[in-house]
């Protein structure tokens, strides 16, 4: 019986060790499908974000490494306004006019940052590789210990993006290569919320 226990007890903490390991070294990509690579080049597309009880849409813009907007179109206690990231700083502005993050965005510009940081990560990946679910390309990693979810088509547009120590999801559509967003916070005023082309 205590032969039994032992061998049990070592099954156990062999396999909690495995988990762990496996845990801390998750790398980007990896897996037996690929995507084709079109996060490296500017491009804009739509975006729905559920965050906790909050559901935002908008559009999102590529227009270099570091360098995204986004603007809000609902809900109304975000319309319109921009949200411009570049190497790392997040500036807000609103017809025009620059201010801090507001509060009702604090939650999007989170789980915005994140992505971008992976989204960037994979740019410089000559191949873009995950697993083959439902048609997409799943990558799978962790961000500062959180794990994520990053969905690409196999043509490599953006489908989605999960962060469940957020409880966050970003779904993706109308993705178009190339193109230059018009929301911006240096834009004019009358550009300001407009949709990206």
């Amino acid at each position: 019986m205590k032969k039994l226990r032992y061998q049990l007890t070592a099954v156990a903490l062999a396999a909690g060790c495995a988990a762990l390991f496996s845990g801390c070294t998750k790398p980007v990509g990896g897996g037996n499908a690929s995507a084709m690579q079109k996060l490296g080049d500017s491009f804009t597309a739509s975006i729905a974000m559920t965050i906790d009880d909050m559901v935002a849409n908008g559009s999102i813009a590529r227009l270099g490494e570091g360098l995204w907007s986004v603007s809000f179109d609902e809900p109304p206690t975000l319309a319109g306004i921009v949200l411009d990231f570049a190497d790392g700083d997040v500036r807000a502005s609103y017809k025009g006019l620059a201010f801090s993050v507001p509060q009702a965005a604090m939650p999007a510009k989170s789980v915005l940052t994140d992505f971008i940081l992976v989204a960037d990560e994979l740019a410089k990946q000559e191949k873009v590789e995950g697993e083959k679910k439902d048609g997409n390309v799943v990558i799978t990693g962790e961000l500062e210990g959180n794990p994520y979810v990053l969905t690409l088509t196999e043509s490599g547009e953006l489908a989605g993006f999960e962060m469940d120590n957020m409880d966050a999801v970003l779904t993706f559509s109308e993705f178009q290569s190339g193109g230059v967003p018009v929301a911006t916070g240096t834009t004019e005023p009358a550009d300001v919320g407009s949709n990206l082309s």
